[in-house]
């Protein structure tokens, strides 16, 4: 009787390691903390980031976030869109706060406040898809404006005029923010250098948040004012 109490006792003592307990339940604290786990994420830049199989921005997976609120945006612009559904991780890049693609797709980012949607560029291509300014973009075929063709625009000649890439041409037409500017002269026009003039053989104009011609200049000898030492103080 007191061999069988002793080796009870014994078997009751038995310690487990404590990692056996303790590496599971850090596993699912840090989920539950966050999707992304634990372990380190890779920084793809401008939010995204790579965590094995998975790509995330601003923490959240894209391929799951976007459809929580999808039906706003559709109506929002009357269209319809493409959720990422394969995005393949291992060739994703982050292009900009804008474009992204792997080796299959070409994706955009729309935001508004704290909310984002990733969608799909249908047609686009991504070997040769880049980035020309804000919202701007091309392929070996077309003109991309945040997801849309730009319908008219010729990809192989498009010259970027402007560094935000809201005043470009190509072998046909100058545009402003995805619109023709009328009468301009694709052949001659030119930045002036300060990111608001521009002239070509005909005239002059200031373009901001609309285009102007600048009465009287004459495009030939039309020269920026250079600033007063007093403003330059």
């Amino acid at each position: 009787m007191i061999a069988f109490r002793d080796r009870c006792a014994k078997q009751m003592s038995v310690k487990f390691p404590i990692t056996v307990f303790i590496g599971p339940m850090v596993a699912l604290l840090c989920l539950l903390a966050s999707p992304m786990g634990c372990s380190a994420a890779e920084d793809l830049g401008h939010g995204y980031t790579r965590k094995g199989e998975h790509i995330f921005y601003a923490g959240k997976r894209i391929d799951q976030e976007v459809p929580h609120d999808l039906d706003f945006l559709k109506s929002f612009l009357k269209r319809e869109l493409t959720i990422p559904k394969a995005v393949d991780a291992v060739s994703f890049e982050a292009l900009s706060k804008d474009y992204s693609k792997d080796q299959s797709k070409v994706y955009y980012r729309w935001i508004r406040g704290a909310k984002f949607w990733v969608v799909e560029i249908a047609d686009a291509d991504p070997a040769t898809f880049e980035v020309l300014g804000t919202a701007l973009a091309k392929d070996k075929d077309h003109v991309w404006k945040k997801d849309l063709k730009v319908a008219g625009a010729d990809a192989r000649t498009t010259q970027v005029l402007a560094t935000n890439g809201r005043v470009w041409k190509d072998q046909n037409h100058v545009w402003f923010s995805g619109n023709i500017i009328r009468d301009a002269d694709a052949t001659t026009f030119e930045a002036l250098g300060d990111g608001f003039h521009y002239r070509d053989a005909k005239q002059v104009y200031w373009i901001f948040n609309v285009v102007k011609v600048v009465e009287g200049a004459d495009p030939k000898t039309f020269k920026l004012k250079k600033p007063s030492p007093e403003k330059q103080k």
